[in-house]
């Protein structure tokens, strides 16, 4: 059939195409012929099948194949389904990834797979998909890998962006290695302890043997210790006046804080409460206290009369890390893009004084893959220690996720306490302390 004789309806949903695209179809088209002909009805309207007749016009053609859609099988009726999903503007990136990958395999179930290695001639790859959707094979490959990923863990679904559930995927490939690399840190810490104290050495210096900071599952490094356990058990234990700094993130459940994201605003301001009333007596006088937190709840006050009723004096000003080059929004024409995180100033009684200078805007980037979402920069917290505390002074971090506070102190020769109640995030932090 000519295809200037197929006729669109105007009501159709989709009305716009990326031309680049239909470009590189009608290259695939060029190449490999027309795998999927174009269906329509008995009166020659277009059913499925618009980007590949707008590929075959811009190819010049003046015949194609057409299929009408009584007689196209169920297999052919499902394919045409599946992409015409994967076109769509509104679908989700979780659903298209997963039509993407059911695509890609309904074809090789049909024409049977091609083996990388030694195998035979033909059958169906990666690239002909690739050229079939108009993308690149690199982006499907990757689409596909965050497929399965997302099949095997539902909870990956649950990111409002591909490159969010990327990520995440690729942070829980990572933690496979850093649980490894704690259970050998463990494994050699548990030979030290049965050694030192066996020659009647101290297990672990400043904690009581028999109390609850030498029974809860504990990383001990040097300049400092890791607790798997709830900062509001562990806290009491420690003894007054003892820390000379907090520096922390808190889960403030805002996006990605699994454990907390189902409870109330309330019971998650309630928590942070009880941990900075509960901290108030272990603080050395003077202690300046550092703690991250969600503009939301910094604008509205929220945070402001929390650590006020907690006892502590807030300074006038807030330190912003600033995030040149990195900043996400899923309504960027509806609000402003965060390229930003705050962080409240406070203290204990009369603060004492910097070590030198700050700015209020510590500009940086996390070099690496990050580990954590809740990540800071290493030189951002290094900044923030060298001018809070002094050498062999105590640092507190009673969420401290990855660790990156306590990896932070202990390059910096000051001691350290961290509290992680996640076990996963508690094996990476051993990994970046021990």
């Amino acid at each position: 059939m000519n295809p200037n004789a197929i006729k669109i309806h105007t009501n159709r949903v989709r009305t716009e195409f990326d031309e680049k695209k239909i470009e590189q179809l009608s290259e695939s088209i060029r190449l490999l012929g027309l795998i999927n002909p174009i269906v329509i009805d008995d009166d020659n309207f277009l059913i499925a099948g618009e980007r590949r007749l707008r590929a075959v016009k811009l190819l010049g053609w003046s015949d194609v194949d057409v299929r009408f859609f009584n007689d196209i099988s169920d297999w052919e009726k499902l394919v045409m389904e599946l992409e015409e999903n994967i076109q769509r503007e509104d679908i989700t990136p979780t659903n298209e990834v997963l039509a993407k990958k059911r695509f890609h395999d309904l074809y090789q179930d049909k024409y049977g797979k091609t083996h990388k290695l030694g195998g035979r001639k033909g059958g169906w790859k990666l690239e002909d998909t690739a050229q079939l959707l108009g993308i690149s094979v690199g982006k499907l490959s990757q689409d596909i890998q965050l497929a399965v990923a997302i099949e095997k863990n539902p909870d990956l679904g649950k990111e409002k962006t591909k490159a969010g559930a990327w990520n995440a995927f690729k942070r829980q490939q990572a933690t496979v290695g850093h649980k490894i690399m704690a259970l050998i840190a463990r494994k050699k810490q548990q030979e030290l302890v049965i050694h030192t104290d066996a020659t009647g050495g101290t297990i672990c210096a400043g904690t009581d043997k028999t109390g609850l900071l030498h029974k809860v599952e504990q990383y001990n490094y040097g300049t400092g210790i890791l607790y798997n356990h709830d900062c509001l058990e562990i806290i009491p234990e420690l003894p007054n006046d003892s820390i000379n700094c907090l520096l922390t993130d808190p889960p403030w459940a805002v996006l990605f804080d699994e454990q907390f994201m189902e409870a109330p605003r309330g019971q998650i301001f309630s928590l942070i409460e009880k941990t900075l009333v509960s901290l108030y007596p272990k603080l050395i006088n003077g202690s300046l206290c550092w703690m991250f937190c969600a503009t939301k709840h910094l604008i509205k006050g929220h945070i402001y009369t929390l650590v006020e009723h907690s006892g502590y004096r807030i300074f006038d000003q807030i330190l912003i890390w600033y995030k040149p080059r990195v900043a996400h929004s899923s309504r960027p024409y509806n609000e402003l893009k965060n390229d930003y995180e705050p962080c409240l100033l406070f203290a204990k009684g009369e603060p004492r004084t910097f070590k030198d200078p700050m700015y209020a805007v510590q500009e940086a980037l996390i070099k690496g893959r990050r580990l954590h979402p809740a990540q800071k920069p290493i030189e951002v917290l290094r900044t923030i220690i060298t001018n809070s505390t002094v050498e062999n002074e105590t640092i507190i971090d009673p969420f401290c996720g990855s660790g990156q506070v306590l990896k932070a102190a202990k390059e910096l020769n000051r001691r350290s306490i961290g509290c992680e109640l996640g076990k996963d995030w508690y094996d990476v932090a051993i990994t970046q302390v021990c």
